[in-house]
Protein backbone atom coordinates (compact mmCIF):
# COMPACT_ATOMS: atom_id res chain seq x y z
CA UNK A 1 0.00 0.00 0.00
CA UNK A 2 1.25 3.46 -0.83
CA UNK A 3 2.39 5.33 2.41
CA UNK A 4 0.85 8.48 1.33
CA UNK A 5 -2.67 6.88 1.10
CA UNK A 6 -2.04 5.15 3.84
CA UNK A 7 -1.27 8.41 5.97
CA UNK A 8 -4.17 9.99 4.85
CA UNK A 9 -6.32 7.23 5.89
CA UNK A 10 -4.59 7.11 9.35
CA UNK A 11 -5.90 11.00 9.32
CA UNK A 12 -9.07 10.98 7.88
CA UNK A 13 -10.13 8.21 10.96
CA UNK A 14 -8.58 10.58 13.62
CA UNK A 15 -10.30 13.51 12.57
CA UNK A 16 -13.58 11.50 13.02
CA UNK A 17 -12.87 10.31 15.97
CA UNK A 18 -11.44 13.47 17.49
CA UNK A 19 -14.70 15.36 17.13
CA UNK A 20 -18.31 14.92 18.62
CA UNK A 21 -21.11 14.10 16.10
CA UNK A 22 -24.45 14.92 16.53
CA UNK A 23 -27.79 14.10 14.62
CA UNK A 24 -30.15 16.42 12.85
CA UNK A 25 -32.23 16.29 15.85
CA UNK A 26 -30.12 17.08 18.30
CA UNK A 27 -28.17 19.83 16.49
CA UNK A 28 -31.80 20.98 16.04
CA UNK A 29 -32.25 20.73 19.49
CA UNK A 30 -29.11 22.29 21.00
CA UNK A 31 -29.85 25.18 18.39
CA UNK A 32 -33.60 25.46 19.01
CA UNK A 33 -34.58 25.69 15.61
CA UNK A 34 -36.12 23.56 13.34
CA UNK A 35 -34.97 20.44 11.25
CA UNK A 36 -35.21 22.88 7.97
CA UNK A 37 -33.24 24.98 9.42
CA UNK A 38 -29.96 22.65 9.93
CA UNK A 39 -30.81 21.29 6.44
CA UNK A 40 -30.47 24.71 4.62
CA UNK A 41 -27.18 24.95 6.65
CA UNK A 42 -26.14 22.06 5.78
CA UNK A 43 -22.66 21.31 3.87
CA UNK A 44 -21.26 17.95 2.90
CA UNK A 45 -17.36 17.81 4.62
CA UNK A 46 -14.58 20.35 4.34
CA UNK A 47 -11.50 20.44 6.43
CA UNK A 48 -11.97 24.06 6.93
CA UNK A 49 -15.23 25.22 8.45
CA UNK A 50 -17.36 27.75 6.79
CA UNK A 51 -18.95 30.71 8.87
CA UNK A 52 -22.86 30.04 9.07
CA UNK A 53 -22.88 26.29 7.54
CA UNK A 54 -22.76 22.76 9.42
CA UNK A 55 -20.64 19.90 7.88
CA UNK A 56 -21.69 16.91 7.98
CA UNK A 57 -20.46 13.28 6.85
CA UNK A 58 -22.42 10.12 6.99
CA UNK A 59 -21.10 7.88 9.44
CA UNK A 60 -22.56 5.00 11.37
CA UNK A 61 -22.33 6.04 15.14
CA UNK A 62 -22.61 2.50 16.74
CA UNK A 63 -23.23 -1.18 16.31
CA UNK A 64 -27.12 -0.54 16.59
CA UNK A 65 -27.42 2.69 14.02
CA UNK A 66 -27.65 3.14 10.59
CA UNK A 67 -25.58 5.38 8.91
CA UNK A 68 -26.65 8.54 8.58
CA UNK A 69 -26.05 12.55 8.22
CA UNK A 70 -23.81 13.52 11.66
CA UNK A 71 -23.15 16.91 12.02
CA UNK A 72 -20.02 18.33 13.69
CA UNK A 73 -20.80 19.69 17.07
CA UNK A 74 -17.78 22.37 16.70
CA UNK A 75 -20.05 23.81 14.08
CA UNK A 76 -23.10 23.77 16.01
CA UNK A 77 -21.48 25.30 18.81
CA UNK A 78 -20.13 28.26 16.49
CA UNK A 79 -23.90 28.54 15.63
CA UNK A 80 -24.44 29.70 19.64
CA UNK A 81 -21.58 32.17 20.03
CA UNK A 82 -22.52 35.61 18.99
CA UNK A 83 -20.43 36.27 15.68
Amino acid sequence: MNAFLGWNALQLFMNVLSRNWLSRKGAAEKLDVSLDTIERRAIPWQDEPLAGKLRYKYLKLGDETRQDRRYCEEDVEALLVPG
